[in-house]
């Protein structure tokens, strides 16, 4: 049998160069990110200064020292950048941070089995890996009665879907995609954010599936396309800004997103502005109190290297690596797509993997709410670190849940040290310091 991975693996891309100010048409409106120096300014004469080097301002981020500009004019991108209050600048290119092949297998057909109230519960190796079914038995002992607010940071959500909907808190959830102002998709099918969403906080419902943190708050941040899964950086960025400011304030910010560049191209490229943009918001959402969660990336490749994954590797949130079965065996088994990186990974969590062809390959993959048609909700089986990083932001709405509100390096230090250590002793390059373990995780110590 040939081994494969599904979605292709989700939040994989290709090696990404892009080339700053290559095309210098004058009827072509260009989008820049200049970064000013000092990360908290929004200087009023910086702004003058961009709009008579020949750009229009159309957004300022003081939070990071950001200042988002269009222009028409040829060699703006150089003017910029020479500016005594500018520290860098680049294009802000829209990149896919979803792959355009992704793929996911509808659960049509698949007979509903389980032991508990949820119809796919036979399905949820996953939340029984991670014993999240037990912090869920513990009723709230195991979930709390403080609801944990979980930023998805996603191609948006079907915010009607039963499984997932009532815990979607509508009035915060936003869209910063242009043209998608609504936080649902454009097109029907498979939904990539609300799987991602289903696993942290799928309520227990008799509907379908359990989450992670049942009783969690999603709020979803639309900052990709729903169709192509593209987005620009200072749309990632604004989610992050929004997600972790005042309005919100998440405890938690899901990432099931990523790039992966060279980090000796990317700067001769021109994006190396746009990864330090990308820095500054992960680590002022980690001061205002929100854990950033991010999947590694599914290109299989050590992350110990030139290769920079982000936003995995942006600021001082959490890398989170996968775990899949092959062929129902060994649960605990690096995903075959999973980066790595001992200096990079934090933890594992499940991700999921099949054996193709194969009859069974639905037991060894992820299950959430994710699809819609015209007429009816669907659920989708899926694997990749895009469905890891989630099962992190579950157990961090677990420990908020029953202990409260806590700084995000306090709530990384407990869902690391409550790992199992499942490879090599200590931290390895593919799990980190271990796969999560929910209930560790509320033996606060």
């Amino acid at each position: 049998m040939r081994r494969v991975t599904l979605l292709a693996l989700l939040a994989a891309l290709a090696v990404i160069v892009v080339c700053g100010n290559s095309i210098t048409a004058q009827d072509v409106t260009r989008h820049y990110l200049i970064l000013a120096k000092g990360q908290r300014t929004a200087n009023p004469a910086l702004v003058k200064a961009i709009t008579n080097a020949g750009g229009t301002v159309t957004g300022v981020l003081p939070e990071i020292g950001v200042v988002l500009a269009d222009s028409r004019k040829p060699g703006f991108l150089d003017a910029v950048a020479a500016l005594a209050g500018v520290q860098e600048a680049a294009e802000d290119v829209e990149v896919p941070w979803l792959p355009p092949q992704e793929q996911a297998v509808e659960a049509s057909g698949v007979e509903a089995t389980g032991v508990n109230s949820e119809p796919f519960w036979g399905y949820q190796w996953n939340i029984r890996q991670i014993h999240a079914d037990q912090t869920a038995a513990a009723g709230d002992q195991g979930l709390g009665q403080v609801r944990a607010r979980v930023a998805v940071l996603d191609a948006g959500i079907w915010s009607g879907h039963p499984d997932i909907g009532p815990n979607v808190n509508l009035g915060l959830s936003r869209s910063f995609v242009p043209g998608e102002p609504g936080i649902d998709p454009i097109v029907y099918g498979f939904n990539h954010g609300t799987h991602v969403a289903g696993i942290i906080a799928a309520p227990i419902n008799d509907r379908g599936v359990q989450g992670v943190a049942p009783r969690a708050e999603i709020v979803a941040v639309k900052v990709l396309r729903s169709d192509t899964g593209s987005g620009a950086f200072s749309w990632i960025i604004q989610g992050i800004l929004y997600a972790s400011g005042p309005l919100v304030r998440a405890d938690v910010i899901n990432m099931s997103l990523g790039a992966t560049f060279d980090r000796i191209n990317a700067e001769g490229g021109g994006t190396g502005p746009l990864i330090a943009a990308l820095n500054r918001a992960v680590n002022y959402a980690t001061a205002a109190g929100t854990l950033c969660v991010s999947a590694a990336g599914n290109e299989g490749v050590d992350l110990d290297s030139r290769l920079w994954a982000i936003p995995a590797q942006s600021g001082n949130g959490m890398a989170v690596a996968a775990t899949g079965p092959y062929g129902q065996e060994d649960f605990d088994r690096p995903a075959s797509y999973t980066n790595y990186g001992r200096s990079v990974i934090n933890v594992t969590a499940p991700g999921g993997d099949y054996v193709y062809p194969s009859n069974t390959y639905y037991y060894d993959m992820i299950i959430s709410p994710a699809g819609r048609t015209e007429t009816a909700w669907s659920y989708y089986f899926a694997a990749g670190t895009s469905m890891a990083a989630p099962h992190v932001a579950g157990v961090a709405a677990l420990i908020v849940g029953r202990y409260g509100t806590m700084q995000p390096a306090q709530l990384k230090t407990l869902i690391e040290q409550s790992a199992d250590d499942i490879l090599k002793p200590g931290a390895d390059p593919y799990s980190g310091r271990g796969r999560i373990n929910a209930v560790r995780a509320l033996e606060r110590r």
